[in-house]
């Protein structure tokens, strides 16, 4: 008989001589399940009743809680509750496991990590129903031979069962023995011996007797670690503010996938990735709707090739990272791995210019592919294949992008040590694909004020008559296709898939041409050069050079990137509109509250999709009056406290200089990116920015922005410019106002307040 995961899974445990509670499978069909009962579980009084769907605790899926279980089952009851575990598979195969109930004194689970001597113990008294819940419950942490880390004994919620039921009490007492803690932490050291792979084992102590209850692979736990480490930092840059399961998912896909090929392309096996893929399915986290990196995982990533200290820097340095925590080693390089590395490195180097050139080309040629697909009249099934072309084609090599980063903060590292810190902000202006879209902008917009028909539709946004109009003037026309075609993805939160492009919405497009007729560029960035790099030694002038080169191939992929994600929106919109066709969803959008997997396994979740989206539309809404801190550490995964941050006080504030020169002006408060009716304003202040922002920073004589670091998109744009920029500024949209008068000094970082409106 065919049995699911969690039945095979028992069986080799029982295979091994591990104790197990006796147990059957069974698959619902047999008309003899009363002598099955007699012959297997002779004086037994109770039963648990449990899902083993096929694919459940596989390595890949271990679908914990997803399916129906129930214990201290009477004999009489079991045909019922096999139903229900049927039923609740949904269509899936499987077979359900009948097994012996444990009244036991105390239990839990146990996880365990490849090449790691710690051990977390999570236990109770009484029954484990309360620990797989997610509730309270005491913690030990152990190494492989049982001795004490750490340990932390809670007042919690224990069950017992007695009389055929199930008690509920207050407990404070410690659920371990000394002895009992090194005996788990040695029967889990030979678990994950026997599976070859991290486990999550759920266990039980009857008449003082160490029962395994059931061992599954651990497919996305976090690190064993005592505290973890969450920063939101340059992420902020690219997702702010609340970002939906379906981005949030997609996001989480993308930086698994790119990270792992970064580090087999290093010379890392795809064996070890595997071993660790906890890791990589971890690198982000969400805390009340908002995104933040795992900061743990991330300094576990430095830790798989030579030179820890060196990759851990860079890695703080890329992210501009809050944190600067030690988090213990528990990963290796080989060997072979160690001697290699250098080469591999070298070689790297030697032929990134080809590499990087041949990725770019191939990104552009696979776009152009994507483009000529009709998205309005595709079917779901049609949707799925561009999606697996998207993730075979499009994010293939993405790692190299990746690369080119760690090539520029080498490269600043280096000039750190050369130049001083007014040196280097002076020096840090290059030429980049960042403020070509101003200069388009500039020009359609200039073009087009020369033609009354065309301009009066722009200044009364008038969609409708601008694409008919347009019509007329092939030449205009044929430019802004292409002016679409190259920065048609770039918009605010344009890595948010549940953001609306100007390639969706044309009115964008329009506001933003009505307040370019009259721009002007203020400085060139090729004289800067001259200017900033002339009194450099040859050394300094070499190594500056190359950070310029790699600095602003980083804004090409950044362009690229958005791009990419723009056909992913187009792709996920359509898949909506199929849903709402097919009375599955309500609105095209409520496609951007379910997750990745939801949707590209339909057939297993369709019946769950409507209750899904109200349940996390309900939740999402909730943390709109939420603000959660930048960064934080959280203890034996315990969501921090969120408190009111503080507010800088006095006339003066501070940042870190991000582009030199001073401007004496009016304050606008920016808290999410719109195109404002008219430039009413001179300085330019908000949270956080991406590249979408550019054309409204290009019209701000100054930037105070409160996240971001030097080589932050904004800081990039605002030096080629010329314009005066601090960031870094805390809490600078809540202590200035709109109308505040301020000086801004680009070179100081400092924010002297002149006039405080309506205060």
């Amino acid at each position: 008989m065919e049995i699911g995961g969690k039945a095979k899974s028992l069986k080799i445990l029982t295979s091994a001589g591990f104790n197990v509670p006796r147990f059957i499978s069974y698959n619902g069909r047999s008309p003899l399940l009363s002598s099955i009962l007699d012959s297997n579980f002779h004086g037994v009084e109770y039963f648990a009743v449990r899902s083993s769907a096929f694919g459940e605790d596989s390595a890949n899926k271990s679908f914990a809680g997803q399916f129906y279980s129930a214990i201290g089952v009477k004999r009489k009851n079991i045909p019922r509750e096999i139903e229900k575990v049927l039923s609740s598979y949904k269509g899936r195969k499987g077979s359900v496991i009948i097994q012996e109930f444990l009244p036991c004194e105390s239990s839990g689970v146990m996880f365990t990590e490849v090449n790691s001597d710690k051990i977390v113990i999570n236990s109770t008294l009484g029954l484990c129903s309360t620990v797989v819940n997610g509730e309270i419950c005491d913690e030990y942490i152990t190494d492989k031979s049982g001795s004490i880390i750490k340990k932390t004994i809670r007042e919690k919620n224990v069950l017992f069962f007695q009389d055929g039921a199930c008690i509920r009490v207050k407990k404070d007492d410690e659920s371990l023995s000394p002895q009992q803690i090194r005996q788990l932490a040695r029967i889990a050291s030979k678990i994950q011996k026997l599976f070859g792979a991290p486990q999550d084992i759920e266990w039980a102590f009857k008449k003082g007797e160490l029962y395994i209850l059931q061992s599954r692979p651990i497919t996305k736990a976090p690190i064993i670690t005592e505290t973890e480490y969450y920063d939101s930092a340059n992420i902020a840059e690219s997702y702010s503010g609340i970002v939906l399961p379906l981005t949030f998912s997609f996001a989480e896909m993308v930086y698994s996938r790119v990270y792992k090929d970064l580090l087999h392309k290093s010379g890392v096996s795809l064996k070890k990735l595997k071993s660790y893929s906890n890791i990589f399915d971890n690198l982000l986290g969400t805390f009340y709707g908002r995104m933040y990196y795992n900061m743990n995982n991330w300094y576990r990533m430095a830790e798989f090739v030579p030179g820890y200290r060196r990759n851990k820097q860079n890695f703080e340095s890329m992210i501009t990272s809050n944190i600067k925590a030690e988090i213990g080693k528990i990963i290796s390089p080989s060997v072979v791995l160690r001697i290699a590395y250098p080469f591999l490195i070298g070689f790297k180097v030697l032929t990134y210019g080809l590499t990087s050139l041949h990725f770019k080309t191939n990104v552009i040629k696979e776009l152009n592919l994507l483009r000529r697909n009709d998205f309005d009249h595709l079917s779901y099934e049609e949707c799925i294949k561009l999606f697996d072309k998207i993730n075979s084609k499009l994010l293939k090599k993405w790692y190299i992008t990746i690369e080119n980063d760690f090539f520029v903060m080498t490269y600043l590292g280096v000039l750190k040590k050369m130049l001083s810190d007014a040196e280097i902000q002076r020096v840090l202006t290059f030429a980049s694909k960042a403020t070509e879209q101003v200069d388009a902008l500039a020009l359609l917009s200039q073009q087009i004020s020369r033609i009354d028909d065309l301009w009066s539709a722009v200044q009364n946004g008038d969609v409708e008559t601008f694409d008919n109009k347009i019509l007329n003037y092939r030449n205009i026309a044929s430019e802004i296709e292409v002016y679409m075609h190259t920065y048609g993805g770039r918009f605010a939160n344009e890595l948010k898939l549940e953001s609306k492009g100007i390639d969706e919405d044309r009115s964008k497009l329009l506001s933003v041409l009505k307040l370019y007729h009259t721009y002007k560029a203020r400085v060139l960035a090729d004289k800067q050069y001259k200017d900033t790099s002339s009194s450099l030694g040859f050394k300094e002038w070499f190594i500056l050079n190359k950070f310029k080169k790699y600095a602003s191939q980083r804004e090409e992929f950044r362009l690229l990137r958005s791009n990419t994600f723009a056909m992913a929106r187009k792709l996920f919109r359509r898949i909506g509109n199929i849903f709402v066709t097919e009375n599955i969803l309500n609105f095209t959008d409520d496609i951007f509250y379910l997750t990745l997997e939801e949707i590209l396994n339909k057939n297993k979740f369709v019946s769950e999709y409507r209750s899904l989206v109200n349940q996390r539309k309900d939740k999402y809404k909730s943390y709109n009056d939420i603000t959660p801190p930048s960064h934080f550490s959280t203890s034996n995964r315990q969501a921090p406290r969120v408190a009111s941050p503080d507010l800088q006080t006095g006339g003066n504030i501070s940042g870190q200089p991000a582009s030199s020169g001073k401007i004496t002006g009016r304050i606008r408060v920016f808290r999410e990116f719109f195109i404002p009716s008219k430039i009413d304003f001179d300085i330019l202040v908000t949270s956080h920015t991406d590249p979408g922002w550019t054309p409204l920073i290009a019209l701000s004589k100054g930037l105070i922005i409160e996240h971001g670091g030097i080589l932050s998109h904004a800081s990039i744009v605002a030096r080629e410019l010329g314009i005066p920029t601090v960031i870094g500024v805390e809490n600078a949209t809540t202590f200035l106002k709109d109308g505040d008068i301020v000086e801004l000094d680009g070179a100081n970082g400092i924010i002297k307040v002149q006039k405080h409106e309506n205060r």
